[in-house]
């Protein structure tokens, strides 16, 4: 007999499909799941969100249930901002979709609860300052030369580290120098050697892509000068393939037009343990024993390591890298410090040991003048490691414990992994502008516990003003004669980009600080609940802004500008530009003019003369960098501003 067709299956009844991803931390659930949301029309249900929406809907009803039979915008407004606190006290989530806006200022209402949610205990906002990628494996590399102690990078701080690495690599099998450039040199090897670094085989699927890019463009050889450094460091590169940076420059007289001392500070505060590592010729101490370095040495280069002429592959760059070409006149002084450093002889070595006493000498101070943080992560990574070396190779110092004990200052954990920041952060800045916006929206006294922390947050913050800082050995610094001998502009009184232990004041961050302070000096919950800021530290705070102007009128970052512009012509970085003096900048003119205006409309009577003179003259150079269409291009943010 003929079979016959099977029976259609039963109907299934309807029902919602739902999708659940699961992972270790850091695999990158979230990204996936959005993915997948997008691409087959799915709904993203996130616990996070479900947990919110039930917690939004109980404080929702409990506003209305406070605010009704009251239709005055003021009273309705203060029974949503005292529920919005409170839910946030409770660790609650602020009301969202259910919380509905119902003016301009019950907007701003919402906003500031909402702030209220991100706000750290201590009163500031923390935010993710990363980027850059050759920051972390700096960092990597001092950790594996210095004995790979978990006390500076942990195993689990290491994982999710190499997961950022291997997240941001390219598809052509590159790193970029930071997560939106395409791929480069300096990028790409510093980022190989790290992920080597933290244990990851050579035969790896990333590595091996990497190998290939790298060598594509004629290996290690053709990478930045930064990244030659730390390869130097770690032993996969001959110091001769370095150019000479010698310590000994620090003894030139302090008028000579091109003294070190005359550098833009984040340049100088770099090259400061560089000169100290260089005129050392430290190499990590097993690296004729370590078998990872053995074959770093045979990974990174198109030739045999043992026959590769050091000295001739020092100008060598590959193209993706040579963003600034080294001038000639740079170039014909590199060869000069060549000679000079094989023929100069005993002269040499007197003058070097002068010149290497100096640098640790100041690099010390630097640890001291901002408690062992540093201007930025490549001079602390580095300033650590001349700690370490100057001790004889050994952890067991002080100076190098309280270096470990702010190395997390900079690391930063996010859903790409662990990353190392530009900055120790960005608190002091964030925290000035959330002020002024609290200020201009006339709500503070609606969110006194939020708004009072801010406050008491940027109280402490200013530099060399509370009574911990000024117990610190930071304070030691900050006279006249400490100033000259290291080359630092006054700090007492300004505001850092960060916070107050950092001890780099900025033109605009303490422009931006002066004006929060000035704009909360009025406000009831401040008065009421805060330490008042004496007209004292508002005086010294426009004294560092007054005396960051520039002879052009505009302002400069962190000191004035003590060079020529000719001084880019010896920039020895292919990879930076414009990094050798502190320039003018509209923004930074346009903050502190701001400041100094509103401090003026506050003290009349204080330098008068001095402050209109300066208001004068920072209104014309802000005039004429105006270009032709009526913009103002924003150096330090990169935009038109």
């Amino acid at each position: 007999p003929t079979s016959l067709p099977p029976p259609p299956p039963p109907p299934l009844p309807e029902a919602q499909l739902r999708l659940a991803l699961v992972g270790r931390p850091f695999a990158g659930k979230s990204t996936t799941a959005l993915a997948l949301a997008e691409g087959a029309n799915l709904e993203l249900l996130l616990p996070a969100e479900l947990v919110h929406a039930a917690i939004s809907e109980f404080q929702s009803a409990e506003a209305q249930r406070a605010g009704a039979g009251d239709g005055a915008e003021g009273a309705e407004g203060e029974s949503l901002g005292e529920a919005a606190m409170e839910a946030i006290a409770a660790g609650k989530a602020v009301p969202d979709a259910s919380w509905k806006v119902s003016s301009v200022l019950d907007a701003v209402r919402k906003a500031m609860a909402w702030y209220g949610v991100l706000q750290a205990d201590d009163g500031h906002w923390a935010g993710d300052y990363g980027g850059p990628h050759f920051l972390m494996p700096g960092l990597i590399v001092v950790w594996y030369v210095t004995g790979r102690t978990d006390s500076m990078l942990s195993p689990d701080a290491r994982a999710a580290m190499a997961h950022y690495l291997r997240v941001h690599q390219q598809l052509d099998g590159g790193w970029g120098m930071h997560i939106e450039s395409p791929s480069t040199m300096f990028g790409s090897c510093m980022s190989y050697i790290a992920l080597r670094c933290l244990g990851t085989t050579r035969d790896d699927p990333a590595l091996e892509k990497g190998r290939v890019f790298i060598h594509s463009y004629g290996g290690g050889i053709y990478t930045g000068s930064w990244a030659k450094f730390y390869m130097c460091l770690l032993g996969v590169m001959d110091w001769e393939g370095h150019h000479p940076i010698p310590p000994e420059l620090w003894l030139l007289p302090d008028w000579l037009p091109f003294h070190p001392g005359r550098l833009w500070c984040h340049c100088r505060m770099v090259y400061l343990p560089m000169c100290y590592l260089y005129g050392k010729r430290f190499v990590y101490p097993d690296a004729e024993t370590d078998p990872m370095i053995t074959s770093l040495r045979e990974e990174l280069y198109c030739q045999s390591y043992a026959s590769i002429d050091w000295h001739s592959t020092r100008d060598l760059v590959a193209e993706i890298d040579n963003y600034s070409p080294v001038h000639p006149l740079m170039k014909v002084a590199n060869a000069a410090l060549a000679v000079y450093e094989h023929h100069a002889g005993g002269f040499k070595e007197w003058v070097r040991c002068r010149g290497l006493r100096f640098a640790i000498e100041y690099i010390g101070a630097e640890d001291l003048q901002t408690n062992f943080i540093d201007i930025g992560p490549v001079n602390k990574v580095l300033n650590m490691l001349s700690r370490y070396v100057e001790a004889g190779c050994t952890q067991h110092t002080d100076a190098f414990r309280r270096h470990l004990a702010r190395v997390p200052d900079y690391l930063w954990v996010s859903e790409d992994g662990m990353k190392m920041q530009g900055y120790n952060g960005s608190q002091g800045w964030d925290t000035s502008f959330a002020l002024q916006a609290f200020a201009e929206g006339g709500l503070c006294d609606e969110f006194p516990e939020m708004v009072s922390k801010a406050y008491a947050y940027l109280e402490r913050t200013q530099i060399l003003c509370s009574p911990a800082a000024r117990n610190s050995p930071a304070i030691q610094f900050e006279n006249c004669e400490a100033r000259k001998r290291y080359y630092r502009h006054v700090s007492e009184g300004g505001w850092p980009f960060s916070s107050s232990a950092h001890g780099w004041p900025i033109s605009d961050c303490t422009a931006e600080g002066l004006k929060a302070v000035l704009a909360m000096r009025n406000v009831r919950c401040i008065s009421e609940r805060c330490a008042v800021i004496e007209d004292e530290r508002i005086f010294k705070a426009v004294n560092v802004v007054l005396t960051l102007q520039n002879v052009d009128g505009g302002f400069a970052t962190y000191e004035n500008n003590r060079g020529y512009r000719w001084y880019e012509w010896l920039n020895p970085s292919e990879v930076f530009g414009d990094i050798m003096i502190d320039y003018s900048y509209v923004e930074c003119s346009m903050a502190s003019l701001s400041a100094i205006y509103a401090f003026h409309q506050a003290y009349p009577e204080h330098r008068t003369r001095e402050v209109q003179e300066a208001i004068s003259a920072g209104r014309r150079f802000i005039k004429s960098v105006q270009r032709a269409d009526g913009s103002w291009y924003g150096s330090r943010g990169r935009c038109f501003t």
